[in-house]
């Protein structure tokens, strides 16, 4: 505030402020079901949420395409994922949580301290997550140079190899280390950290390992720094990893339910091999579908059985799941190159879930929430073919049926034919209208979140109506509202038509939105007749 010492004018700079926060994205993708490894919740055993912006960074958490563990529904949908455009998700492993029994175990080695012959323990190196893959990690301890001034070494380096001893499976080194957890200067001029500092980082740890001390924990244990692991002559496993017992139904909701960590985030969720791991189970289908409508904000991507024809689908499965504007399906399952087999050519079916993901999220991205995410445009990049070619026919009964297409188009390749969710309704018949609503209400919650514990009069009830509409209007200016004219494309009502005096007493705020939609051209209907465009004919002789 300026000082008022003389008459005059004077200028004070200020920031007006501003009642629009940030906003989420339109949605996130997240994928929920069973892989060999991946990120765990220390404190709750079960899969830890965990976003991954590309396949690179998918498999330095998750593991590749490991030939010695049954193929994981998982790792195929989100390679479609990312080969559809997908550019991030959300990823949750699901894990047999339910007893002590039951649960997936972690492998490990403990290596003795180097000053007491390999009788007091000192290091113990443990998988990052729970499971069989664990036994497939190699350690090396190498020492690290010796104290020019003592002779004595207190630094050590430790290698990581995978799936195998030899030298060319190493994936990680670390080093040099201390066990001296003040992280002081040792070995001369070697200045080495604290080895459970250096692996267990959470931003520039191992993906592989941590670590524990547990030299702590020992009686007597060697001072450090001189309490480092002893060199190993041989690679040493990592053991006693296993997978747990076989994932159920109520394994896979409680990770579901790991999503409930981003509150305000909207999701389009994948769980593979929901319904392909046999005989689907429709009461599991049904609370997949309801834990998305209890959100909310949250879409489901249902993937088809393998082996059923387009009746099938209809009869079998479509009027088995619940009707709800939340959900879509899709149909056949599409053919790739299988990135399990060492075989050149070989091709595997994968459930199209994952593709279909990567494509809405592409589609957001391009051309925004309110398109449908179908159409000559939606080319499932690497896609070699489809489990079944479909009849004008069969497309006619699979879309009356809501479920939606997949087709070859010459020319275009794979492509996605169908934007229907499972909704009877014809308000919320197309996936990008439904999908609008959630991005909408969404944004619009986030927005209006600065009201809460304002006064409520006309002043709050201007700011809230000015920010929405600047919000509302930018989105009708991109194609996301049809009409003409902003009037024609929305409406806001907060004044005192619709809060009352009884209302303001009981600190209640009503905000009245209505929105015109976008549909999409799903029938396009051409009329042609013969004309005789006005011609006129002479005989002459």
């Amino acid at each position: 505030m300026v000082t008022l010492s003389r008459p005059g004018v004077y200028v004070d700079e200020s920031a007006f402020p501003t009642y629009v926060s940030s906003t989420p994205g339109t949605a996130s993708a997240a994928f929920v079901g069973w892989t060999p490894r991946g990120p765990v919740d220390p404190a709750t055993g079960y899969g830890k949420p965990t976003i991954v912006t590309s396949w690179k960074d998918f498999t330095a958490k998750y593991g590749g395409f490991e030939k010695q563990f049954p193929p994981s529904d998982l790792h195929l949908a989100v390679y479609c994922y990312f080969s559809a455009g997908g550019t991030a998700a959300v990823i949750v492993r699901t894990l047999p949580v339910q007893t002590a029994e039951s649960k997936a175990t972690v492998a490990t080695v403990t290596f003795a301290d180097s000053n007491t012959s390999g009788v007091q323990p000192t290091l113990q190196v443990n998988a990052i997550s729970p499971g069989a893959w664990g036994d497939n990690i190699w350690i090396d301890i190498l020492n690290g140079k010796a104290d020019p001034a003592t002779g004595v070494i207190n630094t050590f380096y430790l290698r990581v190899k995978y799936q195998g001893s030899s030298p060319i499976n190493q994936v990680e080194q670390w080093g040099p280390m201390t066990m001296d957890p003040t992280g002081a200067t040792v070995g001369g001029t070697q200045n080495a950290e604290y080895a459970p500092d250096v692996i267990n980082s959470s931003f520039t740890g191992s993906h592989y390992i941590n670590v524990v001390d547990v030299g702590k924990q020992n009686s007597t244990p060697t001072p450090p720094p001189q309490n480092i692991p002893a060199a190993t002559s041989q690679s040493t496993p990592l053991v006693n990893g296993t997978d747990g017992a076989a994932i159920t139904f109520q394994d896979q909701q409680i990770a579901l339910q790991q999503l409930d960590k981003y509150p305000d985030q909207p999701f389009v969720i994948n769980m593979p091999g929901l319904a392909t791991g046999g005989p689907p189970n429709f009461t599991d289908i049904g609370n997949v579908i309801a834990y998305a409508q209890n959100r909310g904000d949250g879409f489901v991507v249902l993937d088809c059985p393998q082996g059923y024809g387009p009746s099938d689908m209809v009869n079998t499965f479509v009027n088995n799941i619940p009707a709800s504007a939340q959900a879509a399906v899709y149909y056949p399952q599409v053919i790739i190159a299988d990135p399990y087999s060492p075989v050149q050519g070989r091709t595997r079916l994968v459930p199209p879930g994952g593709f279909v993901v990567g494509l809405y999220m592409a589609t957001d991205h391009n051309r925004g929430v309110a398109k449908a995410p179908a159409g000559l445009g939606t080319t499932l990049l690497g896609a070699y073919g489809l489990e079944t070619t479909l009849t004008n026919d069969d497309q006619g009964l699979l879309t009356q049926s809501n479920v939606n297409c997949i087709i070859s188009v010459p020319g275009s390749g794979v492509v996605l034919w169908g934007a229907r969710t499972l909704s009877p309704y014809l308000v919320t018949r197309y996936v990008s209208v439904e999908r609008s609503l959630i991005y909408l209400s969404t944004q619009m919650v986030a927005m209006t979140k600065f009201a809460v514990f304002e006064p409520n009069d006309w002043i709050l009830w201007n700011s809230i109506g000015s920010v929405l509409n600047q919000f509302l209007m930018a989105f009708w200016q991109s194609g996301g509202l049809s009409g003409t004219s902003a009037s024609e494309a929305y409406y806001i009502i907060c004044d005192n038509t619709n809060n009352t005096p009884q209302s303001i007493q009981q600190g209640i705020v009503n905000v009245e939105v209505g929105v015109a939609l976008e549909y999409p051209a799903e029938f396009v209907v051409i009329k042609i007749g013969q004309w005789a465009g006005g011609q006129s004919t002479s005989i002459t002789s």
